[in-house]
C-alpha cells in the first residue's frame, strides 16, 4: 500500500472518532454557555411576572433537555458537580437529572450539588420531599439536611396530613430513614461549633432520638459548657432527663421486642412516611428504646 493511500486509510478509521471528540467538547461548551442563560437569575429577586417568564424559559430548557437526553444527562453531571454555576441551577438542574436518569451514582452528584442552592429559591417541601426520599433510598443525605440549619425558619407544611414540620422535625425526617452511622458523628461535630440557637436545639433534638452513649455524652457536654446560650443548655439538661419520666407501660412494652436492634429498625422503617401518625410511633419506639437501653 502506498503512503497516500495509508493515510487516507489512517484517516477514514480515525475521523468518526476526532469528529466525536470535537461534537462532544462543543456540547459542553454550549450547554455551560446555555446554562448560564438560562439561569441568570434567583427566584426570591424576581416578582409574580418575572418569575412567569423565567418558568416559560425553564420549562423550554426541560423540554429540550428531555428530548435529547443522550446529549444532556452527561452533561447536566459534569455541570453540576461545578459549584461555580448559578446557584437556582445547582437544584433545578438535579431535579431535572433525576427526571431523565435513574442511576444511583446521580443522587449523589444531586446530594452534593443541591447543599450549594438558596433556600430562598425554593419551594421549602420541595427540598424537603426530596432529601427525605434520597434518605428512604438509603443515601447519605447528612449535607443536604444540615443544608436547612442556615434557615431558623425552615418550615413545611403536609396538607394530607394537616402536619406542619418546623426546622427540629424537618431534620429529623431528613435523616431518620437512613443508617444512623451516616451522620451521627457529623451532627456531634456540628453540635461543638454551631452558634444559632434553633439549630442548636435542632441538632441536640436530633441526638437525643439517636440514643447511643456518643450522643448522650454530646448532650452532657454541650449542657455542661457555660459558654453556650442558658436556653439551648436549658433544652439539653431537659432532654437528658427525659428518661427518668418512663412510665411501667413504656418499660413493659419494651420487653415485647426482641431486642434494641429489633426496635431501631422498625423505628427507622416507620420514618420512611411523612405523617403524625408516623412521628407518634416515632416517639413511641423511642420510649421503648430508651426503656431497653436502662
Amino acid at each position: 500500500m502506498n503512503t497516500i493511500k495509508h493515510f487516507f486509510l489512517l484517516l477514514f478509521l480515525f475521523l468518526p472518532g476526532v469528529l466525536g471528540a470535537n461534537q462532544t467538547s462543543a456540547n459542553a461548551v454550549d450547554l455551560h454557555a446555555e446554562i448560564a442563560q438560562v439561569y441568570d437569575f434567583q427566584p426570591h429577586n424576581l416578582d409574580k411576572k418575572q418569575i412567569e417568564e423565567k418558568s416559560a424559559v425553564l420549562d423550554q430548557f426541560w423540554s429540550k433537555a428531555k428530548s435529547q437526553r443522550e446529549i444532556y444527562v452527561p452533561q447536566l453531571r459534569r455541570e453540576l458537580a461545578n459549584f461555580s454555576n448559578p446557584s437556582f441551577f445547582l437544584y433545578d438542574g438535579s431535579k431535572l437529572l433525576l427526571s431523565l436518569s435513574n442511576d444511583p451514582a446521580d443522587r449523589k452528584i444531586v446530594l452534593a450539588a443541591i447543599i450549594h442552592s438558596d433556600l430562598r429559591d425554593l419551594q421549602l417541601i420541595d427540598y424537603f420531599l426530596l432529601v427525605h426520599n434520597m434518605a428512604v433510598q438509603g443515601e447519605d443525605t447528612t449535607a443536604a439536611a444540615f443544608h436547612i440549619l442556615d434557615e431558623p425558619k425552615f418550615q413545611v407544611f403536609i396538607p394530607q396530613h394537616v402536619l406542619t414540620l418546623a426546622q427540629n422535625y424537618s431534620l429529623i425526617y431528613m435523616l431518620f430513614p437512613e443508617d444512623q452511622g451516616f451522620w451521627l458523628k457529623p451532627a456531634i461535630e456540628r453540635l461543638r461549633t454551631e452558634q444559632d440557637e434553633t439549630a442548636q436545639k435542632s441538632l441536640l433534638l436530633l441526638l437525643w432520638y439517636a440514643q447511643t452513649p456518643d450522643s448522650d455524652g454530646a448532650i452532657a457536654a454541650f449542657y455542661n459548657d457555660a459558654s453556650k446560650e442558658n436556653a439551648s443548655r436549658s433544652f439539653a439538661n431537659e432532654l437528658a432527663h427525659r428518661k427518668d419520666s418512663l412510665s411501667m407501660t413504656d418499660r413493659a412494652a419494651a420487653l415485647s421486642f426482641s431486642s434494641e436492634e429489633s426496635l431501631r429498625r422498625e423505628r427507622r422503617e416507620r420514618m420512611k412516611s411523612v405523617s403524625d401518625e408516623a412521628l407518634l410511633d416515632f416517639d413511641s419506639y423511642t420510649l421503648k428504646i430508651v426503656a431497653k437501653r436502662k
